[in-house]
């Protein structure tokens, strides 16, 4: 195993270079670049194109807010009378599909609210009706806001609603577009196909049935009125009443478009605030998401706008959710992996089981010849001076027992008082007097005496002993002090 440690090593500390350099090329120290021009809209994003300032206030307003990490598919089924607040534009790749757009606009009509703030409002809402005109001279993209705030911006007012309320002082951007809600323009007719069959054979054709008055079944332009509707059939016995208004709620809410706007904020060229009747529902459109951006929401009256709109959609009664999902914070992943997502931290982890993995394979392989299990001794230390006790004891060996006690007691004394351990008693006893030790001088010397005589001859029973061995113990204990 020895040989293969520096192999080991090596490979570790390669692994951990390759771990800092992934890091270090994937971690990124500055906050992304964001300008009007590539806005990040989400209320999780606090820089200067977000809209977090607006939902912390509306939050720590008492009002009921949160986020929208769902699909469109899901609103009738958990936000039955919420108001939907949607921000654009959404990133690359988040795209409205037109099954979602489908579902946004059922939810609506079904009574729904929706506040939609964007530049390309068709782009978060899907009805072609909605057309944007984006103005003639846009700012450079490293225009502060100070300067791309629209000078004539309370000349946008139309008139006093209660969303333009108090507006005094707006700070619409130069950015913001014009709306205009008209359907799109049809295509023009083909041209009609030439007759297969001769002259010679239209003459041998049929007539037509005569009418009774011609003049009264041609329109302005000549051609014949459309064919009267079909009667509708008449529910038989056994149709379910609950079907029948089930097909003429869906017949309602599909047949309901964008008519009649209120218009709040606009001009010779189109409207900036609009709002509609959708259905049951409500939509309103807001031109310039500066109004409610983070760099944007403190100037000038544009606070007051965004309350009053926010107000007007029925809250603080009313929920309002933050459309996120749509920037890319959806709850059907994990939320510690969308913590992580986008952060080389995978990529690490991946690392680290690797290494982790060939730690464990280089513990489990066998680098060397089999060995031997180690022998574990069954018998105790203990047990060989519990013998010579015992047989101490049963020969009455008490001068062998202080034999073995009293050498260590008076080198362990001699060693503290830093003499010899051959010292004489008389030696031991000056030490101590000179040196102040923290031990009686009178039982010292007594001890000393017993043991010396004991171990010249003298008779010396149980009870010595023991009251012996205790003061050695006791004079050791009081030089440790």
């Amino acid at each position: 195993m020895r040989r293969y440690f520096g192999v080991t090593i090596t490979v570790i500390i390669v692994i951990a270079v390759i771990i800092a350099m992934s890091a270090a090329g994937n971690i990124e120290f500055d906050r992304p670049f964001e300008n009007e021009f590539a806005p990040n809209r989400s209320s999780y994003n606090s820089g200067p194109t977000g809209t977090r300032a607006l939902y912390q206030l509306l939050e720590e307003s008492g009002t009921p807010v949160a986020r929208w990490r769902e699909s469109y598919f899901s609103l009738n089924a958990e936000a039955k009378d919420a108001t939907l607040v949607i921000v654009g534009p959404f990133p690359l790749g988040q795209k409205l599909s037109d099954e979602e757009t489908v579902a946004l606009q059922g939810w609506i009509s079904s009574g729904g609210q929706a506040l939609i703030i964007s530049r390309a409002p068709v782009e978060q809402f899907g009805d072609p009706v909605i057309h944007s005109k984006e103005p003639e001279k846009l700012p450079g993209w490293n225009t502060p806001p100070e300067q791309f705030i629209y000078e004539k911006s309370d000349e946008l007012i139309t008139q006093p609603t209660e969303l333009t309320r108090n507006v005094r002082g707006l700070a619409i951007s130069d950015f913001a577009t014009r709306m205009n809600f008209h359907p799109p323009e049809p295509a023009e007719p083909a041209e009609p196909a030439e007759p297969a069959e001769p002259a010679e054979l239209a003459e041998l054709a049929e007539p037509a049935q005569p009418v009774a008055d011609p003049d009264a079944t041609k329109s302005e332009e000549g051609a014949l009125p459309p064919p009267p509707p079909a009667p509708k059939p008449e529910p038989t016995a056994g149709t379910d009443n609950k079907n029948q208004d089930d097909d003429e709620n869906n017949e309602e809410y599909s047949l309901a478009t964008l008519y009649a706007p209120v218009i709040h904020l606009g001009d010779k060229d189109g409207a900036a605030l609009a709002d509609f009747t959708y259905g049951k529902g409500r939509v309103i459109f807001l031109s310039d998401p500066f109004v409610v951006a983070n760099n944007g929401i403190a100037r000038g009256a544009n606070l007051t706008l965004a309350l009053n709109i926010i107000r007007s959609t029925g809250a603080p009664n009313r929920k309002i959710f933050f459309d996120e999902f749509h920037h890319g914070y959806r709850s059907e992943s994990n939320p510690l992996v969308n913590y992580f997502r986008g952060s080389p931290a995978p990529w690490l982890l991946l690392q680290g089981l690797l290494l982790s993995l060939l730690i464990l394979y280089t513990y489990g392989r066998r680098f060397a010849r089999p060995l031997p299990l180690p022998q574990v001794d069954r018998h105790s230390p203990l047990e060989f001076v519990g013998s010579m006790a015992n047989l101490q004891q049963a020969a009455q060996a008490r001068e062998l027992a202080l034999e073995n006690i009293y050498p260590r007691f008076k080198a362990n004394l001699c060693r503290r008082l830093g003499l010899s351990s051959r010292a004489r008693k008389d030696e031991i006893i000056a030490s101590v007097r000179r040196r102040w030790a923290p031990i009686s001088e009178i039982e010292l010397r007594q001890t000393l005496s017993d043991a010396e005589l004991a171990l010249a001859g003298e008779h010396i029973d149980d009870a010595r002993l023991i009251t012996l061995v205790s003061r050695m113990r006791r004079i050791i204990s009081q030089m440790k002090k």
